[in-house]
């Protein structure tokens, strides 16, 4: 179960889980998971959370899986209101940010970093901020170092934010666990040379 106050803060977003029993959250999954830019990131094929009552069971089923099993997963990113006292409960939800890591055998050993911005929020730094956030959390409280980000290449949103989180460009590779797609690798910096040891 997770906990509905938990709350990573950073100076203009709040990263928090989401909470299948709030009607709000899966509204907003349904909103952002069908915008032309998300369907675009996944390959351009139409989601099928295009319910409240999908969104709910994605939330409550797999996104809290992935938390049961890795201790991360899936986040609701918020923009803090404007006021003197910006809460929690006040914020607006804009997006998510990710850390992915399938079953195993499926799976690589270091987590996939993710994010998706609703169209309105987009190019305002929110990704970067909500992306180094989760890093800085996952490091601090988990131990998690090694990171890497798979995307499509031709998406230049994406590569220009693991840019500028300092990701380093490991070339374009056959992802396995997304089906042998041709996919961008970047990678921490001090991630091993031979992209072998993490199962690429």
């Amino acid at each position: 179960m997770v906990d509905p106050s938990f709350a990573i803060e950073t100076p203009r977003l709040y990263i928090s889980h989401f909470v299948p029993e709030d009607d709000k959250h899966c509204d907003f999954l349904v909103e952002l998971y069908n915008t032309p830019e998300f369907i675009a990131s996944i390959g351009g094929a139409p989601t099928s959370i295009t319910t409240r009552a999908a969104a709910r069971e994605r939330l409550a089923g797999r996104f809290r899986d992935e938390h049961a099993r890795n201790g991360y997963g899936t986040y609701l990113v918020s923009l803090k209101a404007s006021d003197a006292t910006p809460t929690l409960a006040s914020a607006t939800p804009i997006g998510t940010v990710s850390l992915m890591r399938g079953e195993p055998p499926n799976c690589y050993t270091a987590p996939d970093l993710g994010f998706a911005i609703l169209p309105a929020y987009m190019r305002k730094g929110y990704a970067k901020e909500a992306a180094q956030a989760l890093l800085d959390y996952v490091e601090r409280e988990q131990g998690v170092e090694d990171v890497v980000g798979l995307f499509d290449p031709k998406n230049e949103a994406s590569c220009a934010v693991f840019k500028s989180l300092g990701f380093e460009d490991r070339g374009l590779r056959e992802l396995k666990v997304f089906g042998g797609v041709r996919g961008a690798v970047w990678t921490k910096p001090g991630m091993a040379e031979d992209l072998s040891v993490y199962g690429f």
